[in-house]
């Protein structure tokens, strides 16, 4: 299938799903789909907006410019962590996590950098992420803790996820870099806690767990990361069916092809969650979003949310050992009246209804979100700049932890440095897997950047 057609099929297939999904009876019918403007379904008229400023991907090297001239060792590897609903190399019928048609990885290594692509679970909590993307990086298989497997209810190990590993001679002394997209942020951040200090309740399961391993990671660059979380995950009433919809429609259109013959794994073994011989993804998909893993914590829509990622930044804390850098994407623009942050027209029809501010008595999207999470954190107007899924705000250091906007100083371990944003580039397309936006130079420069720290 081409692109034109794959990204209109999507459209069409996701906005309806959306739709038929929102909570609120009075959420107003879509409608024609044959615009952007027009799946963005309004109760009341939009507001004149600021035009906003687009950044040019070929010029987003940290501070716009090399500020000087950096000895790049491409030999330390790059680690690349996907984000929720993500896939790994062997998935998705070609289409690229990073790039989409294209290959971020393989641009990448042309240039002579050595990178890798972490393939975890799409739904899985933070934790368990981790310990998968350990396994990968490092060979062996994957160990979740005894402690925390039973907390949890599910199994400690999976023999199904075991790996030679992408470089097995990782330690203190040949370093790797970590880039998340997403929530591929929060998994590398916790990695580093987990490596640096392990974990007192599972200390007796080892490995991983038992610490003593800083300096393992040379920096950690998130990418439209939620690393204060998101309000558009506070409730498992409008995470779940999102999530599932979502991935529904991403197998429904992924080559035209019925979703019985999708490749797509939601990695869930250790849960008793295996697709079944025969079975369809639908029936798959389903049973996936039915199970009990819902109603524990060890989840992503609970990590996502504000409050889970409040306890999870609680518990991670930062590496003195580690170098910590963020990047932002932004789709919206402020109304010029009411300050309200509109979706650009170019965001994504998938994105659109999440980022969209709606006027009572219709329940505040992201782009006028008040009051408070479940927890008691609250949101004001600096919560509603946003990608689509992301709030702004949520994208640099923690709340409450310190940052230093990056304009070519140098950098230290245990720093977090705020690279910048581009503009009129919604959640999904700074990977270029749904739009089909040619990213490679981006991730270019962000190889360079690392490499040169």
């Amino acid at each position: 299938m081409t692109a034109p057609r794959l990204s209109l099929t999507l459209l069409l297939a996701v906005t309806s799903l959306l739709s038929a999904c929102r909570s609120d009876p009075a959420a107003p019918t879509p409608a024609r789909a044959d615009t952007r403007l027009s799946v963005t379904a309004t109760p009341t008229p939009t507001e004149a907006t600021a035009a906003p400023k687009l950044t040019d991907l070929t010029a987003t090297y940290p501070g716009g410019t090399q500020p000087r001239t950096l000895a790049l060792d491409k030999s330390v590897p790059l680690i690349l962590v996907h984000g929720l609903g993500g896939w790994g190399r062997d998935e998705g019928l070609g289409l690229r996590y990073w790039g989409g048609l294209l290959d971020v990885q393989a641009d990448l290594r042309a240039q002579g950098y050595t990178v890798y692509t972490a393939s975890l679970g799409p739904v899985s909590s933070n934790w368990d992420r981790a310990a998968e993307l350990y396994a990968q990086i490092k060979g062996g298989c994957v160990d979740y803790g005894a402690a925390h497997a039973q907390t949890h209810g599910h199994a400690q190990k999976d023999t199904k996820k075991c790996y030679a590993g992408f470089y097995p001679g990782w330690d203190a002394a040949r370093p790797v870099n970590l880039l998340g997209h997403s929530m591929g942020g929060q998994t590398a951040r916790l990695l580093v806690k987990l490596l640096d200090d392990g974990d007192a309740a599972n200390r007796a399961s080892g490995g991983l767990f038992s610490g003593g391993r800083a300096g393992w990671v040379r920096s950690v660059m998130t990418v439209s990361s939620p690393n204060s979380g998101s309000p558009a995950a506070d409730t498992l009433q409008d995470a779940i069916p999102m999530f599932k919809n979502l991935i529904l429609a991403f197998a429904s259109s992924v080559g035209g092809l019925d979703p019985a013959n999708f490749v797509y794994d939601f990695d869930l073994n250790h849960w008793g969650l295996s697709r079944a011989a025969g079975e369809s993804f639908t029936s798959y998909n389903t049973r996936v979003f039915n199970s009990g893993i819902w109603t524990s914590r060890d989840q992503a829509a609970y990590d996502l949310s504000v409050d889970g990622s409040a306890a999870l930044n609680t518990y991670v804390g930062r590496s003195r050992t580690t170098k910590y850098f963020s990047w932002e994407t932004n789709a919206t623009s402020p109304g010029l009246l009411s300050g309200w942050h509109y979706p650009n027209l170019t965001m994504n029809a998938v994105l659109s209804p999440i980022a969209y501010p709606y006027a009572w008595p219709l329940k505040p999207g992201l782009g006028n979100i008040s009051g408070r999470s479940p927890g008691g954190i609250g949101y004001d107007s600096s919560w509603w700049a946003n990608d689509g899924i992301v709030p702004n705000r949520s994208m640099n250091a923690p709340l409450g932890q310190s940052s230093a906007a990056y304009t070519g100083q140098l950098t230290a371990p245990g720093g977090w440095y705020r690279l910048g944003r581009v503009n009129g580039y919604d959640h999904v397309d700074i990977t270029g897997n749904l739009s089909f936006r040619d990213v490679k130079a981006f991730y270019r420069n962000q190889a360079a950047f690392l490499a040169g720290q």
